[in-house]
């Protein structure tokens, strides 16, 4: 009959295993710790041959061996399989992994499974009204759309579709008062842009619609897309706000002439980091609000 192991043999080999915690254990967690570790040991030891470099430095250095870390793959086996030894895993070690043909079984009977299941891709259309904008960084935001059966009907059958941005930092927008107007004319067929916008930490609508006779009719609008400042700054203009509505404004007259409408600029794809006009896609603007 075996002997029984008392708490402190029990705790002692849990130090050498490196358990965490084993000083709190009671002698029963010792034991199932003691050997659920033993167990993943053991087959660390079946693997050992196949691991790379850095999983048997990180393995030594688990256990505080003093192994050089600049020795040989060959050299971390030898002295990692001599410590294992040392440790007495050869009872779990001789314990058989599964079988190659069991392997076999289980992969086929997985790819059976998972194979039956058609494939399904994400609809290229939800049928529904949208314009939605988001920030990316203080230069960049991205815009994307959708349309239903109606507004499409209506964006086939003219020529000049225009996607328009609007920079409405504090101000109600009304259509024709915005600081400055970035427009392009679009695809029916596109669903998204990256816009380039010059002014950091400002404040930014978008439109889509079409032209007649060089008339602009909106058919859809996005969400207010706040871009963050690219530095510190100290307010430049007077900033007021409505008690009862709680609503941020600049004192300015209840009319504005709008301004020169500018080219729209930026990307169907996500701009790289840093890069800059010539030879690209896209280009730049360099200026300040109402330049």
């Amino acid at each position: 009959m075996k002997e029984e192991k008392t708490i402190r043999q029990l705790k002692k080999e849990a130090m050498s295993l490196r358990i965490k915690g084993y000083y709190n254990m009671t002698k029963a967690e010792l034991a199932e710790a003691i050997s659920k570790r033993r167990m993943e040991l053991a087959k660390k030891m079946r693997e050992i041959e196949r691991m790379e470099i850095e999983e048997l430095r990180n393995l030594s250095k688990e256990f505080n061996l003093k192994i050089p870390w600049k020795s040989t793959k060959a050299n971390f086996i030898k002295k990692l399989k001599r410590f294992f030894e040392d440790l007495k895993l050869s009872q779990e070690i001789e314990k058989a992994p599964p079988s190659i043909s069991s392997i076999s079984a289980y992969e086929s009977t997985y790819e059976e499974k998972f194979t039956a299941v058609p494939k399904q891709s994400l609809p290229s259309t939800y049928y529904k009204d949208k314009l939605v904008g988001l920030e990316i960084n203080q230069n960049w935001i991205y815009l994307y759309w959708d349309f239903s059966p109606q507004t499409y009907e209506i964006i086939k059958n003219h020529p000049r579709v225009v996607l328009r941005v609007y920079d409405v930092t504090y101000i109600e927008f009304n259509g024709t008062n915005a600081h400055r107007t970035f427009e392009m004319e679009i695809d029916e067929k596109m669903r998204k842009y990256y816009v380039y916008v010059p002014q950091p930490g400002a404040d930014y609508l978008a439109e889509i619609g079409y032209k007649e006779n060089e008339r602009f009719i909106p058919i859809l609008r996005s969400n207010l897309v706040s871009t963050p400042p690219s530095m510190p700054r100290m307010a430049q203009m007077e900033l007021w706000m409505d008690l009862r509505t709680k609503r941020k404004f600049t004192e300015m007259g209840p009319s504005r002439k709008m301004l020169r409408i500018e080219r729209l600029i930026g990307s169907t794809s996500m701009p790289t980091s840093g890069a800059r006009s010539g030879g690209g896609s896209f280009f730049f603007l360099s200026g300040r609000r109402g330049s």
